[in-house]
């Protein structure tokens, strides 16, 4: 286990901005992105128990997306669901020392209420965009 732990210890990184280079600074909680095999395989074993913090939402995990998905036949029951959902989870990341990019984050709406425009889902106050298509995301 010596070969993984000096891949993953001692790594640093800096940004470059516009020909301007930041400070390089050592990473102390990462995974890193130089490898097609072994730094996907290590994010999904980082994240392998995101399911735990949201048990009662199906939850599927690509590379780093994360789809959750939550039904009921109740509207109103989905609704305080998918809001007790996104803050759990949103408590999961920050605890993993990782976030949710609200600027990436959307959600759709299937079956009973689909057409109701009084639906809405928050992440610590800010109203996540509603999409009708995975088209409409991007």
């Amino acid at each position: 286990m010596d070969w993984l732990n000096s891949y993953l210890s001692g790594r640093k990184q800096f940004t470059t901005v516009n020909n301007c280079d930041s400070e390089i600074t050592t990473i102390n909680c990462a995974v890193p992105q130089d490898s097609c095999v072994l730094g996907p395989l290590l994010f999904l074993i980082y994240v392998n128990d995101i399911c735990n913090a949201a048990p009662e939402a199906k939850i599927k995990l690509c590379a780093d997306d994360t789809n959750v998905f939550i039904h009921s036949k109740n509207k109103d029951l989905v609704v305080k669901q998918a809001n007790q959902c996104i803050s759990d989870l949103n408590c999961w990341f920050t605890a993993n020392k990782l976030s949710i990019n609200i600027d990436k984050t959307c959600y759709t709406v299937f079956g009973i209420g689909r057409t109701d425009k009084d639906i809405k889902i928050n992440l610590a106050g800010t109203e996540i965009k509603r999409v009708t298509s995975w088209s409409s995301y991007r």
